[in-house]
């Protein structure tokens, strides 16, 4: 029952708005989150969505209220319905707490654990409430959606936007991020995204190529793979980047590697350019040059978005 009907003496029926459980709350921060809104409700077209495109947006905010003015529709009879309604849904987002929203509740407990540190860390965890006045957010089609997981997205308004690579900035708080389609991921932050870095996850160490492109000679087009060739010197010189080195030669079309054949070229490369420092280029030293970094790549936002348009 969303409210309760009192009968008082010699007095009119009055309907009177009763405390609103949490579960209706919860039920509210999903659909202003589009949690459980039809694809054809955000996308008229997946066509408007060129496939390795990116696009920010802001949540209109009237669209979200007519939404939920709908859903909490059904059992009115008169207009005293629809103005308690309208009382219940503004006090069901007023002031809520960050640790109650969806994301949170359905986020693993060390993964939550570890976001609160970092918040308390970074002193916004205190006043972490969300009313859902300004949310903003972007949608990602590639094949990165489906093919990495564990991707890390941060996203920051203009105050907070890093001020160069070595800068963490200070991020957006994250409401939404899910996949809602084929290589389609969904963000929404609270307030006004500006720049988002999306990286790839931190966790284990990664061997192979740190560049992948397409390459063609003559009518064959295939993949070209690149490694960065490190300084193998015991000294100062250690790990600093000698060139770019195709390994093409030595990678059959599905990825794999001939090690051997690719650790005698490494090695003889090296030696030329009095990087290597040993006769041979061991195993662990091989391994050292085909560590991967993980990769970080930034997207702005385009003015009319910045403006809210």
């Amino acid at each position: 029952m969303k409210r309760r009907f009192l009968t008082q003496p010699h007095a009119v029926n009055k309907y009177v708005p009763i405390d609103i459980p949490e579960s209706l709350k919860g039920y509210a921060d999903e659909l202003r989150l589009l949690n459980g809104v039809p694809f054809p409700y955000l996308f008229s077209d997946l066509a408007d969505i060129s496939e390795e495109s990116i696009r920010f947006f802001n949540l209109d905010v009237n669209w979200t209220d007519a939404l939920l003015d709908g859903a909490f529709s059904i059992g009115r009879v008169c207009a005293q319905d629809h103005v308690s309604d309208q009382y219940m849904l503004k006090a069901a987002r007023k002031g809520r707490n960050y640790q109650d929203t969806p994301r949170l509740k359905r986020m693993h407990s060390n993964h939550k654990d570890s976001l609160l540190q970092s918040m308390q860390k970074a002193g916004t965890l205190e006043n972490a409430t969300e009313d859902y006045t300004l949310v903003s957010g972007f949608v990602l089609r590639s094949q990165l959606v489906s093919r990495m997981k564990g991707l890390r997205v941060y996203g920051y308004d203009k105050n907070g936007a890093p001020k160069d690579d070595m800068d963490d900035g200070t991020p957006l708080t994250i409401l939404r991020m899910d996949t809602i389609g084929d290589n389609l991921l969904l963000c929404l932050f609270h307030g006004q995204v500006y720049e988002i870095r999306i990286a790839e996850p931190k966790t284990g160490l990664r061997f192979g190529a740190s560049s992948v492109d397409l390459c063609t000679k003559g009518t064959e087009t295939r993949l070209s793979r690149r490694i960065d060739l490190r300084s193998a010197l015991d000294s100062s010189e250690l790990g600093q980047r000698v060139e770019s080195f195709c390994i093409d030669e030595y990678t059959a079309d599905n990825g794999k590697v001939s090690a051997k054949r690719l650790a005698d070229a490494m090695e003889a490369r090296l030696k030329s350019c009095g990087k290597l420092g040993t006769d041979k280029l061991t195993p662990s030293r091989f391994a050292f040059e085909m560590i991967a970094a993980a990769h970080r790549v930034s997207f702005c936002a385009a003015k009319e978005v910045e403006d809210g348009r």
